[in-house]
């Protein structure tokens, strides 16, 4: 499934019929990922040209690098079928809010409203239409996305000796949408996190 995004575009070569994993990839992961990339692209290009190499690393790794992989590894063949793109989606916006409102303590843009990463972050949910589903995770995804709060990833995460991390609790209903283990939200978003604060200094 790792290849599935390049499989999102038809070419003019035959391709062999996807199987079942990765006809559900495409549809639940793929499909919803270039959504979303894109409406972040979009705003990108008209308001936050000043950082948009940090905004590019961040969804990069996320959306086109972690998700997919972590996705592959870690649900079934049943569990990916079942898979709600809307919920990825949710996933994904709630940590990419999460690193904005992180940069918005560090840089001043011009020409947006103080509370300009909640404001990026409802115009993404609003165009992706994530609320539009009438399935029976709206309400989590409704209360996870009234938080106002950052998220901590003050813990180190110790490698060599997992269980010796302690690994926060804001990361288990977002682990829940998209049934993975808790422990791989924060090991996704901390690092990441931690190279932007080392690329601070260029914005």
């Amino acid at each position: 499934m790792l290849g599935l995004l390049k499989k999102l575009l038809p070419t003019k070569k035959e391709m062999p019929p996807l199987s079942g994993r990765d006809l559900h990839g495409r549809n639940n992961v793929g499909y919803p990922t270039m959504q979303i990339s894109r409406e972040i692209d979009n705003l990108v290009k008209t308001q936050y040209k000043a950082i948009k190499p940090i905004i590019n690393q961040y969804k990069d790794t996320l959306f086109f690098k972690w998700g997919p992989s972590v996705i592959n590894d870690k649900l079934n063949d049943e569990q990916l079928a079942n898979l709600s793109g809307r919920n990825l989606q949710m996933v994904y916006l709630l940590l990419f809010r999460d690193m904005l409102r992180y940069i918005s303590e560090l840089v001043t843009l011009k020409n947006v409203p103080e509370n300009w990463p909640d404001v990026f972050a409802q115009t993404v949910l609003d165009n992706c239409r994530m609320f539009s589903d009438d399935d029976k995770d709206i309400a989590k995804k409704q209360q996870l996305f009234a938080n106002t709060e950052r998220y901590t990833v003050d813990v180190p995460i110790d490698e060599k000796n997992p269980d010796n991390t302690n690994i926060p609790d804001w990361t288990v209903p977002i682990a829940e949408l998209i049934m993975i283990p808790s422990d791989m939200i924060y090991k996704c978003h901390r690092p990441l996190m931690i190279a932007i604060e080392k690329r601070k200094k260029h914005v």
